[in-house]
Formats: structure tokens, sequence, C-alpha cells
């Protein structure tokens, strides 16, 4: 099949058609008529000898062929390329230009960084700018997400990053427990006794009634009493204020939970937790992209919480263990 330079803007709509799998959601954001763009989708249908895309069983929007979905990552690269040989200046302004960034990642990451890139974005009084935090990038398939153009960036700890993938380091965080103001316990210092005894609240998307304090404190030959398995960290500040469970957080997410909460350090040493960025090597030189990886940097930079400082409780050799 040969492209003329007039079927170019053909391979635009097909793009937009494959992201959104649906004729009425792609013309608005290509701004052009449903009727024009569903032409358009015949005269690709011709071109490739190939449906692309066919009404979903469900009634709802439209699912891609084999070869649509064979095609998708090599259309989205190659106009990519187009668009930065477009911009002569290899440049992008937030305040103006047209962007959509999707940002996924754990749920300590995107609660940790959600609200002031919100804030930075809202800031640019730009509304061709837009964000998107996709759900379940955690546990997906996210070098799969990449590649369809799902993902732009993934906020992770430091050791759950793919190989594969760039990666640069955001954030060191200390973690602390969270206890309601007015606890039964007090506001004196933690003992490990003290904590082992507590009823704890961990979040877990699965269910899971253990975490990384669970392992820590096997090592120390403790246990906790973890009550209640949240599925969404919005839950958090709710549930904490009242009852008297408490939850071990990175410290930089206590603004997250919201008011009425107060942090105390751990009684035994745990390592920090260290958030990274990480994005695809297509995405490298893309101006947008780069400018989104800039503002990451930036939030990070002022997001580094006072450290709590404490003396262990009970001394073990494994102290220093590093996990």
């Amino acid at each position: 099949m040969n492209l003329k330079p007039s079927d170019l803007p053909l391979l635009v709509s097909l793009d937009m058609l494959l992201e959104e799998r649906n004729v009425t959601r792609a013309a608005s954001r290509l701004h052009v008529s449903q009727p024009a763009l569903s032409a358009q989708l015949a005269r690709l249908r011709r071109l490739f000898k190939d449906p692309l895309l066919i009404p979903s069983e469900t009634g709802r929007g439209m699912v891609p062929t084999p070869k649509a979905e064979e095609m998708a990552v090599s259309l989205r690269d190659a106009l990519a390329q187009l668009g930065t040989l477009a911009d002569p200046v290899n440049s992008f302004d937030p305040t103006r230009d047209t962007a959509m960034f999707r940002v996924g990642g754990s749920f300590s990451a995107i609660s940790t960084f959600a609200r002031p890139l919100i804030r930075s974005f809202h800031d640019k009084d730009n509304r061709q700018l837009r964000l998107a935090f996709p759900s379940g990038s955690e546990d997906a398939d996210v070098l799969g997400q990449f590649e369809n153009g799902e993902l732009d960036i993934l906020l992770v700890p430091t050791e759950q990053v793919p190989p594969s993938l760039k990666m640069r380091a955001l954030l060191a965080d200390e973690f602390v427990m969270l206890q309601r103001i007015g606890h039964p316990r007090g506001n004196f210092e933690l003992t490990i006794d003290e904590y082992c005894s507590l009823g704890h609240l961990v979040v877990s998307s699965s269910g899971r009634m253990d975490g990384l304090m669970d392992i820590r404190l096997k090592e120390l030959g403790r246990t906790r009493d973890v009550l209640v398995s949240a599925p969404y960290g919005d839950t958090i500040g709710s549930l904490l204020n009242t009852t008297d469970l408490v939850c071990t957080l990175p410290q930089s997410m206590i603004q997250a939970v919201g008011p009425g909460v107060e942090p105390f350090a751990l009684p035994f040493n745990q390592p920090d937790m260290s958030l990274a960025m990480a994005w695809h090597s297509r995405l490298d030189k893309q101006p947008a992209h780069r400018w989104l990886r800039d503002e990451l940097v930036r939030i990070s930079s002022g997001l580094r919480p006072t450290r709590h400082t404490h003396a262990p409780a009970v001394p073990s050799p494994l102290l220093d263990l590093v996990l």
C-alpha cells in the first residue's frame, strides 16, 4: 500500500480513533464532525483493506481488529516523531500548547504527587493541558500500557521500576505511624510493644492483611494486629478520625490523608521508601514529556518533610539491614 501525502491526516484520525475507540469522542477531540470522521474511517478501511475498528458486542464504543492493534504502537511512534520535526525549536509551552498526560503508579506515589501536580496544571491557566491518573497501573502490564499510549509516567518505589524503562529517583520518604488527634494511647513516643498491640489499617486493592511493615517486624521476631484492609487510599482519613485504628505511611502522604491526624516515629529502624518516576525510551526526547518530568522533579524538591528522630526501643543486629 502506498500512502499519498494527502492521506497523512487520515493517520492522525486513526491514531485518535484507536485511542478513544469511540467515533463521537474522537471527532470531538479532533474538532471535526462525526460524519466527517466516519467518512475518514471508511477511507482508512479501504486503504488498509481491513475494518480496523468494529462495533463492540457490548454496544459501547468500538474494538480494534488484530491488524489495527498491531499498527497502533508504530503509528503513535511515527506521529510523535513527525510532531518533533514540526517543532523547530523543540520546545513545549504549558501555558498555551495542547497536551494530555497519563500518570500512573502506586497508591502512595499518586497520593503524594497528585495534588501538587494538579495545582501546577491549574496555575498554567491552559484548558488544553490535561491530566489523568489511570487506575490499576501498579499491578498492570505497565510496559504494554506505555507501548499502547495508555501511560506517560509511572510513579512507584524505585525497586518496582521495570528494568527496561528509564528512571529518575524523586524522593526518599520516611515511614511514620498516623493516629487521630486525641487517640486513647496519648501522644507519647511509641514503643515497639505498643506499636504491635495497636489495631492497624493497611491499604490494599486486593484485600491483603499484611504489608511491608509486617515483613520488617517478622525479621525482629514480632507481629502486629492488622484489623482492617481498605481498598482505597481516600478512606484513610475518615477511618482514622472515627476509630482507634492507626496506619503506617510515608510521611509525605500526611497532607493527602487530611486533617485530624498526627505522625509518630516508628520504634524500629525501617529503610526509607524511595519513590521514582519511570518512562518509556520513546518518550525521552518529547518536549511535552520533558516538561512533565521537570515539573515532577520541581515538585519533589518541595515535598521533603522534616524527618522524625527516635531511638529504637529494642536493639537488634538486624536494625541496619538494607531491605
